[in-house]
């Protein structure tokens, strides 16, 4: 089973937090998968698909993921 890690972000660039959350989920043992949802995103999986550990980014682009609602992001996260 893989770890799915959240990515904390502006839709502009990652947050820094996002990195050591990556590095904690590395030590349960799984293939760590980094999800980054926002709007106009692409340079955040970018920066996400370089992070040492991390197996697959899912990026998931649209304008109802733009401001991070908890509301629309689980929906996504649980399709």
């Amino acid at each position: 089973m893989s770890i799915l890690v959240v990515a904390e972000h502006n839709n502009a660039a990652l947050n820094a937090s996002t990195y050591p959350t990556v590095t904690a989920a590395t030590k349960l043992g799984s293939e760590v998968h980094v999800l980054v949802a926002g709007s106009g995103s692409a340079a955040v999986a970018a920066a996400a698909s370089k992070i040492n550990s991390v197996a697959k980014v899912l990026h998931a682009d649209d304008a109802a993921y733009a401001n991070g609602l908890a509301e629309n992001l689980a929906a996504l996260i649980v399709k």
